[in-house]
């Protein structure tokens, strides 16, 4: 433990001042506690990411054992006059477990010490580290580098062969210090070599740099001059090398990435992605056929006697469908993977091989897919339900979150085909739609919405029928869907604040259910983040994707949203961390971290 050392200021101001070394005994004055004993030490990882002021040291608390940034003006030496009546008795539990921590580190070191650098950036790479991994060198070509350096900044002559070189000659540039690379090494390696093959003697050159038009005696002419002429036999002979076989390029040596750290906040970072975490896919829930939800039970619903297609069993089309088989409406399924069909088949569903034969099977399609690109490859694409030669006045409903181009792409192509198109965007999560209290929004067909009034009574508990025109449940559901993430985003760095104070979650949760702000989404959601569970019930993908519909629909009104574009980009950063399959709560890992 070295002593932090006592400067003395000029002799016109008696004030003095501490410069504080790491492992430094000090007490450490935070505001709002009482003075606490404490160590200086490196930064931790977590600290480089924090604000700091001028003038602050990194500092180990003992006792609570984490750290902080303290200005120099709240640090006293451990030992000094104060000791005595800082380290009074009649303080809280907690300093005097401080006191004794800091009693038993004087006493041994090893624990704290261990814990300290484990948490600190020494254990990290230098930029030095990073540049060795991407040129493909080795401890050793490191050493011999800087050793090469080293002789040429002290002038010393490194003589090979037959031939002795004056490195001030043949590379003056080392005498400013600057960033090694590769190229400038190998290129001063190759040089010497080059001029032990050249026949001749060079003679020893002074060790001061001179400039060629500066005067010279006669003998350090001749030198001179003999140096130069080595010196360009060199360079044809390098011309000729390079003209015959071209360098080869370094190749990084993946493993030494499992030996590199950081002294820099930037390196913090990256070592940071590289050590991040794989993030597992949530497991995809098994549907229970059998179970019905006590809502969904208790309504009178009379099943349509027309044969329903579905046409993609997602996260909420599988819930709709498991719906309409339990209220015993007769249904066509179809889905990219088949083995999604197989509980379906089970609870008495008809299982068809492409859409174009669930269209000829069925009187009214419902389609519920992730995108726009999916709906329309299920209209226009081969197999598709455009491969029917004739609809015949069949329905087509279109219930995927899509933007109101593609609606009307996929209306125009229904009605040339002689069938019938109603959009109708749902509004909801998946265990609103296991317990049927989505909200349905309708747009087009009006004939298509009677005849489908039994399964929107089973699925939804309101339903509005927004006009013939096609496009405008399309618009009101997006509006609605930029409240939703907008809200996430707020109240995922609420509480990630609340995380960083060490506030409980589920304290602000409760007080924020009593508040006229509460609602159920909000609430659902605050509990989801606070026990850390994303079980997908909306995945984030999805809503990261209608922000991205709701902007270009903007994009096209010159409508300025700036909000809504930097909570797009929040989804979109938590997406590159891993979690486009989780729930859209998963929000909040981005917030927190």
């Amino acid at each position: 433990m070295s002593k932090a050392k006592k400067l003395s200021l000029p002799s016109n101001d008696s004030t003095e001042f501490y410069n504080y070394k790491p492992k430094d005994l000090i007490w450490a004055k935070m505001k709002g506690f009482t003075p606490w004993p404490a160590m200086i030490v490196e930064p931790s990882i977590d600290l480089l990411n924090q604000p700091r002021k001028a003038n602050t040291k990194s500092v180990f608390f003992f006792g609570t054992r984490n750290f902080a940034w303290i200005e120099t003006n709240n640090i006293k030496p451990f030992e000094g006059p104060w000791k005595a009546e800082l380290a009074k008795v009649n303080k809280p539990n907690s300093f005097r477990h401080a006191m004794a921590d800091i009693n038993t580190y004087i006493e041994d070191p090893t624990e704290v010490d261990a814990e300290v650098s484990k948490n600190t950036i020494s254990n990290h790479s230098t930029e030095a580290d990073f540049d060795k991994i991407r040129d493909g060198l080795t401890d050793d070509d490191t050493t011999n580098d800087i050793r090469g350096i080293d002789d040429a900044d002290n002038g010393v002559e490194t003589i090979t062969g037959d031939v002795a070189v004056d490195l001030d000659d043949v590379q003056p540039s080392y005498k400013t210090p600057v960033k090694r690379t590769p190229k400038a090494k190998s290129s001063a390696v190759a040089t010497i070599k080059a001029k032990s093959s050249v026949s001749g003697t060079v003679a020893k050159s002074s060790t001061k740099r001179r400039r060629s038009s500066q005067t010279a005696n006669s003998s350090s002419k001749r030198k001179r001059n003999s140096s130069v002429g080595a010196l360009e036999d060199l360079n044809d002979y390098i011309n000729r090398k390079s003209t015959t076989t071209p360098p080869s390029r370094r190749k990084i040596n993946p493993d030494a990435l499992a030996h590199i750290g950081s002294t820099s906040r930037r390196n913090v970072n990256s070592i940071a992605l590289l050590d991040r975490p794989v993030v597992s896919r949530p497991e995809a829930q098994a549907i229970d056929m059998n179970a019905r939800s006590q809502t969904l039970a208790e309504r009178d619903i009379t099943p349509s006697q027309l044969t329903f297609g579905f046409l993609g069993l997602g996260i909420m089309g599988s819930t709709i469908v498991k719906d309409l088989l339990c209220t015993g409406h007769k249904v066509v399924v179809w889905n990219r993977t088949m083995s999604k069909c197989t509980p379906f088949a089970e609870a008495g569903a008809d299982v068809k091989g492409t859409p174009m034969d669930v269209v000829e099977a069925s009187d009214v399609i419902f389609c519920c897919v992730s995108d726009p690109k999916a709906s329309k490859d299920l209209v226009f694409g081969n197999c598709g339900v455009l491969g029917v030669k004739e609809m015949n006045g069949k329905a087509y409903v279109e219930m995927s979150t899509i933007d109101p181009e593609t609606s009307q792409d996929i209306a125009e192509g229904i009605q040339s085909a002689g069938g019938r198109y109603l959009e109708v965007q749902i509004h909801g999560t998946r265990q609103e739609a296991e317990d049927g209290m989505l909200i349905i929004l309708a747009g087009g067909d009006r004939s298509v919405f009677e005849d489908c009034h039994s399964c929107f009574k089973t699925i939804a508990k309101n339903t509005f029928f927004l006009g013939a025109e096609v496009g405008n449940a399309c618009k009101v559901n997006l509006i609605l869907q930029t409240i939703v993430g907008v809200s996430l985003v707020g109240l995922a760095e609420a509480l990630a604040l609340a995380d960083r104070f060490s506030i409980s979650l589920k304290d602000i949760i409760d007080i924020f259910e009593l508040t006229s702000m509460k609602s159920q989404l909000l609430l659902a959601k605050g509990k989801e983040m606070a026990k850390g569970d994303f079980n997908p019930q909306q995945p984030l993908s999805h809503m990261q994707k209608d922000l991205r519909l709701v902007l270009s629909m903007a994009e096209n009104l010159d409508q300025s949203m700036p909000v809504t574009a930097i909570t797009n980009e929040v989804f979109k950063h938590t997406k590159r961390l891993g979690y486009s399959e989780h729930d859209s709560s998963a929000v909040f890992v981005r917030s927190r971290f």
